[in-house]
């Protein structure tokens, strides 16, 4: 009977150790390797790395509805496309109102910043006559920088148009009130005439009170100078800087005590000039 119970004993201790044995191998199988330290990612960098992913999406899609808004936009104050493009214009606004540059450049800045032709949109600035010269560049990342310079006019011609240095005769812009320049008058086929006669008269009366205040030319009478002080001379048809410079000559001897009662001079005899006093003083030349 011990003889059978030892027995038992053992297969039960041998049962048991296969039991073990097979729990072993079949953990063995179903062991996995650790990860290495690279490729472990916390939860809260992945939570991360997504919260990025979208905020760039979002930020892309803006900057597409933003152009595409820009694009599609109808044309409205400059102010506001200023808020959103980034347009520096710099000129002077006096002859031409910001309302005339606006409308002159909003057309183009719709197009967007990539799409702006930056030579159409200098010679639609340069077909405005008071514009005498203008530039445009691009600004990184989406800024537009306009620079305009204005034609200064030389003259007024006829009162309600201004002379310009081309030769031009431009309609006098309604904030251009208060000018001081001289007055030039005649046929208008003859400004460039009229406007060479008056250059070298201005080159040659520099003496003060006695600039130009109007010069004007007819058939007829020829050439009248106003000056500052109010004398009004008679020049004929022809050589007209001999004859004033005659007259000048006058002023410096003869007349210059009498200038202040001197109304106006004929300088178109050869050798001599008609005076005419003022009408207060009650005598004739």
């Amino acid at each position: 009977m011990a003889g059978k119970s030892v027995n038992k004993q053992h297969k039960l201790r041998r049962e048991e150790g296969r039991q073990q044995g097979k729990k072993t191998r079949k953990a063995v199988r179903g062991a996995r390797a650790l990860p290495r330290p690279e490729q472990q990612r916390s939860p809260g960098f992945v939570r991360i790395a997504s919260l990025v992913l979208f905020l760039l999406l979002v930020v892309a899609g803006l900057g597409y509805s933003a152009r595409w808004l820009w694009q599609q936009a109808p044309a409205v104050e400059l102010s506001r496309v200023d808020a959103l493009e980034n347009v520096q214009v710099r000129a002077p606004f006096r002859a031409v109102s910001e309302q005339q540059v606006e409308d002159i450049l909003l057309p183009y800045l719709r197009r967007g910043f990539f799409s702006l032709d930056i030579d159409e949109m200098r010679a639609a600035l340069l077909a405005n006559p008071w514009i005498a010269n203008a530039s445009v560049s691009r600004r990184w990342p989406n800024g537009v920088e306009v620079s305009v310079e204005e034609a200064e006019p030389l003259a007024i011609w006829g009162g309600n148009q201004l002379l310009i240095a081309s030769g031009a005769l431009l309609p006098r812009p309604e904030n251009l009130t208060d000018l001081h320049l001289p007055e030039l008058a005649g046929d208008a086929e003859l400004v460039e005439r009229i406007m060479a006669q008056y250059q070298a008269l201005a080159g040659l009366l520099t003496t003060k009170d006695m600039e130009v205040r109007r010069l004007s030319f007819d058939e007829l009478a020829g050439w009248q100078l106003e000056l500052v002080s109010g004398i009004r001379l008679q020049l004929g048809h022809d050589e007209l800087l001999e004859r004033v410079g005659r007259f000048l000559s006058l002023t410096r001897g003869v007349l210059a005590p009498h200038l202040q009662k001197v109304s106006g001079v004929d300088t178109r005899y050869n050798n001599a000039v008609a005076v005419q006093w003022k009408s207060k003083e009650n005598t004739n030349n």
